[in-house]
């Protein structure tokens, strides 16, 4: 599977990390098309309007927003002049109990963002220019602030719906790793729960058996990476999809078109 750790609208005095961290400031002075990355990314507009494209929705967005992009969506700009404070993160840097919050989460938009929060992010920035010692230990507490700040409440309504438990788990970990090899039997091993109740009990929080479900991220996934222009066996293989002739076959199945044709019906529309 490829991995893009920076997208190329960063300029290259913006790639220097630590660990697996990146914060900056960035000026966005042109239309960024659609991009998808496997990290989540804060991106908080310091100056400036414009719209943020996220998957197929468009959000009118100005100085005082936080936009909060996860590795399944995909996103660009149409602007002319912002500015924002920008952070990339890994879900495996943060603590269990914040990893585990990240994968239930979704892109979303906050609207006129606290003065807090925003201190927060400009003490990132700092932390990140002077690269001083515990550097890393502040940026991932920091964040972990700002996510538990901005959507903990999010958080605390899952809780109250599903305990946490190895079931609610394991359905945070297919939510994050659905384009690998999962199978009901990695499930048991990582999570010490039986296949049977497993299968039950993710019918009864999710209304999809465990097959269904996957399939239904993977299509989904596909479908973007479809529409954002990769070839079909680009589309196959970062979905999750063994091979390409599985791939196409399943997809007529479903749909009734193959994903050449899929990608050919949205272009002529």
């Amino acid at each position: 599977m490829k991995k893009k750790t920076i997208p190329l609208i960063y300029n290259q005095k913006h790639r220097r990390k630590i660990g697996d961290f990146l914060v900056c400031q960035n000026v966005l002075s042109q239309n960024h098309p659609l991009h998808q990355h496997d990290f989540y990314e804060l991106e908080y507009i310091t100056e400036g309007s414009g719209k943020h494209l996220i998957n197929d929705k468009s959000y009118d967005v100005q100085k005082g927003d936080l936009l909060f992009i996860t590795p399944m969506d995909f996103h660009g700009y149409e602007t002319d002049n912002i500015k924002t404070i920008t952070v990339h993160f890994f879900a495996k840097d943060m603590s269990p109990e914040v990893a585990q919050m990240l994968s239930y989460l979704n892109a979303d938009v906050v609207k006129g963002l606290n003065q807090k929060t925003v201190g927060d992010l400009n003490y990132l920035v700092s932390v990140f220019k002077s690269n001083r010692d515990y550097a890393l230990l502040q940026l991932k507490n920091v964040i972990e602030i700002i996510v538990l700040d901005l959507f903990g409440l999010k958080a605390v309504n899952y809780e109250k719906q599903y305990a946490a438990d190895n079931v609610s788990q394991a359905i945070g970990y297919i939510n994050i790793n659905f384009r690998e090899e999962i199978t009901l039997d990695v499930i048991k091993q990582k999570f010490n729960v039986s296949p049977a109740y497993f299968s039950r009990e993710f019918k009864r929080r999710t209304s999809m058996c465990f097959n269904d479900y996957l399939a239904e991220k993977r299509f989904d996934y596909a479908k973007k990476l479809l529409l954002n222009g990769n070839r079909v066996i680009d589309a196959c293989y970062e979905s999750g999809f063994g091979t390409v002739r599985n791939f196409s076959r399943r997809f007529k199945e479903k749909y009734g078109i193959t994903p050449k044709e899929f990608t050919n019906s949205k272009n002529n529309s």
